[in-house]
């Protein structure tokens, strides 16, 4: 069994994970912080 995981990466840093199965709406306000 695996765990869909996200890592967003500025600068070749990780600067945010993200981990299990969520709906697009749900990682659009996770990320909100980081992209702007």
């Amino acid at each position: 069994m695996s765990i869909p995981t996200m890592n967003l990466y500025v600068g070749g840093e990780v600067t945010k994970t993200i981990v299990g199965a969520k709906p697009k709406a749900a990682i659009e306000r996770d990320l909100e912080d980081v992209l702007g």
